[in-house]
């Protein structure tokens, strides 16, 4: 199970528009769109690898007012309150849309 480390996206996370764009691979960004289509994909690690979910990811969906259930099923597993999501926060602009996101990375 992934962790909630981190309160804000690492410096090269895909979601912050002074990230280097074009870091992942294409297919990294069509299989997030894909999933990001789907109620029950899985929750967004981090690309780091570090066991700890993407903040950009958690962010953006905490915008949408977490559409993803299994990362919904996580915040409650693991006893994540609304004062953490209320403390994300990132150093620099994000794109708006998962969509904007990956038209700058492909």
């Amino acid at each position: 199970m992934l962790e909630f480390k981190s309160n804000t996206p690492c410096n090269n996370c895909p979601y912050r528009k002074d990230a280097p764009v074009k870091h992942w691979h294409k297919s990294e960004f069509e299989r997030l769109q894909q999933n990001d289509s789907q109620q029950f994909a899985p929750v967004y690690g981090c690309h780091k690898k570090n066991n700890s979910v993407c903040v950009g990811w958690l962010m953006n969906q905490d915008e949408r007012g977490l559409p993803s259930i299994p990362l919904r099923l996580s915040l409650m597993k693991q006893k994540i309150k609304r004062e953490f999501l209320d403390g994300l926060h990132c150093e620099s602009e994000r794109f708006k849309t998962i969509e904007e996101m990956i038209k700058a990375n492909i």
